[in-house]
């Protein structure tokens, strides 16, 4: 009995492995196990103008503080990838909702620098990633201003309902806000309605901003 338990668990241990081993994503697509990524707040990094903002071209200063740019020093933070936090225009410090999905924090500057930052950044053997808010987007932003009119072509890019559904988030928070009279939902809150991403149009815009930041800006 004891010899049958025992071949039972080794055949249950080597299936687990083989289904492990099986699952693994290639080589090339765990680039990020070998990199010392930095997570960066733009805003509270480093002011470079003196307005008491941080900003891109504050980063690009510091950036020998991350990374020189040669393996040989010790005086470095040896970081290999940095990981921006939003970065796009929005009503709030902290930019997790966006009103623009195409331009970037007058705040922080300007395309050319950010262009700029990500140049320097590569240059020195890091990757750039920036935290891209796409769940939702600012109460502010076009789209959903526009979403509220009569007849909107916006108007299934968010999750409107003519009476409210009644249900609440994971948390018992509140999700659906009412504008004018229907109701529409955001599981964060009021001012970061969600995008309806069962609308094709929505996964095809979404998807265009994607290849706008890898293909035109050059981030990672």
């Amino acid at each position: 009995m004891r010899t049958k338990f025992l071949l039972l668990l080794t055949l249950l241990l080597c299936s687990a492995l083989m289904t492990v081993t099986s699952a693994q994503p290639p080589a090339e697509a765990q680039w990020w196990n070998d990199r010392a990524f930095y997570q960066l707040f733009v805003r509270s990094f480093y002011d470079s103008d003196g307005d008491g903002i941080g900003d891109f071209q504050g980063v690009i200063q510091q950036l020998d503080y991350l990374n020189d740019g040669d393996p040989a020093t010790d005086t470095d933070l040896g970081v290999t990838g940095l990981w921006l936090m939003p970065i796009h225009p929005s009503p709030s410090y902290h930019g997790y909702d966006v009103t623009d999905y195409y331009g970037v924090n007058a705040e922080y500057g300007t395309l050319d620098d950010f262009k700029e930052l990500v140049a320097a950044a590569q240059a020195r053997g890091m990757v750039v990633m920036i935290d891209w808010v796409l769940n939702h987007t600012s109460s502010q932003h076009p789209w959903f201003i526009d979403s509220q009119q009569a007849g909107s072509e916006y108007d299934d890019w968010y999750v409107w309902r003519a009476e409210n559904p009644g249900y609440q988030g994971p948390e018992n928070q509140t999700v659906w806000y009412k504008r004018g009279d229907r109701y529409y939902y955001g599981i964060f809150w009021s001012e970061m309605p969600d995008l309806n991403y069962r609308n094709p149009d929505v996964t095809a815009e979404m998807y265009a901003v994607t290849r706008f930041w890898l293909d035109e800006v050059g981030i990672d």
